[in-house]
């Protein structure tokens, strides 16, 4: 088998497992380019460019040119704020960024305009501009299936996480390391 279609493969059941379980009905193509965004990022490294940049540059482009920067700012907002949103931790700019970004830039390839032909994923620039967040929450939830048994510096690192997000994840995470959160303030039992 290639290796490719093994990571294909892999990414479509995890994908179809975290739209279940996050209770996201999409269509067949919607999660087909989902796996295949995954499976893409898992052979290429991320633009280091900032996304506002390239969302002027898509504003100042060519009707091609300006479909091919919205979608490289869609298509990194997702898979960054779906499988690094750790690191913002230590950046100037937050997750809402990269969501907000990313929403507005597969919005504006959902629509037509002067120029543009009707791109035969529209439907599904819409849906992940619709449910952004939504697909962030699935991407999440991938990553973290992916990630090895935590250390003890990762721990920390998961409690300090919790301790900024309340995210029910890092706590049901913590948890199952023997770490119980506290409901309110106060230390971890």
């Amino acid at each position: 088998m290639d290796q490719a279609e093994s990571l294909e493969a892999f990414f479509q059941q995890q994908v179809d497992r975290a739209l279940k379980e996050k209770g996201l009905e999409t269509g067949n193509l919607t999660e087909f380019y989902l796996v295949q965004l995954l499976a893409t990022y898992a052979h290429h490294s991320i633009d280091e460019r900032p996304l506002a940049l390239k969302m002027l540059e898509a504003q100042e482009a060519d009707a091609p040119g300006r479909r091919e920067r919205l979608r490289e700012v869609g298509d990194t907002s997702l898979f960054v704020s779906g499988f690094w949103s750790d690191s913002f931790a230590r950046r100037i700019v937050d997750v809402d960024y990269y969501i907000g970004l990313g929403g507005t830039a597969y919005g504006e390839l959902a629509r037509t305009g002067p120029g543009w032909a009707r791109d035969p994923y529209g439907n599904v620039y819409e849906a992940l501009a619709e449910n952004f967040s939504r697909f962030v929450d699935v991407l999440t939830l991938v990553s973290h299936r992916m990630m090895p048994e935590p250390g003890a510096q990762d721990i920390l690192k998961l409690y300090q996480r919790w301790t900024k997000t309340r995210s029910r994840w890092a706590a049901k995470r913590l948890a199952g390391l023997g770490v119980v959160p506290p409901k309110s303030g106060g230390k971890p039992h």
